[in-house]
């Protein structure tokens, strides 16, 4: 774990885009879970088939939320790398002013 304190904002874009991407991927198994089902309930009996509809509403249900949670959390790594960033630049600005009045040379 590490023991520094504050974000790198172009680490925490790239971590919203990977959030992104897992929605983007969740959803698109959807449909071939779709038609494994299809296929499995023409080749099973009557009795199986109910089975596989419990079982494909759970799991499209699962896949849903799975991409719900994935766009949210990409939402709020956003917002937060946005409120973050801007934090950063108004304190470089009182920063600098700051500098300014004390008339110190810093090298940056």
């Amino acid at each position: 774990m590490p023991t520094s304190t504050g974000v790198n904002p172009i680490e925490a874009m790239n971590q919203a885009e990977q959030a992104e991407e897992l929605a983007i991927r969740t959803t698109s198994a959807a449909p071939a879970l779709e038609n494994i089902t299809d296929e499995l309930k023409e080749a099973v009996s009557s009795y199986v088939v109910s089975g596989l509809w419990g079982f494909e509403t759970k799991t499209f249900d699962n896949i849903s939320q799975l991409a719900q949670n994935s766009i949210n959390l990409a939402e709020n790594i956003q917002g937060a790398d946005l409120q973050i960033a801007a934090t950063d630049h108004e304190s470089s600005d009182e920063f600098q002013e700051g500098l300014d009045l004390l008339d110190i040379p810093v090298n940056f």
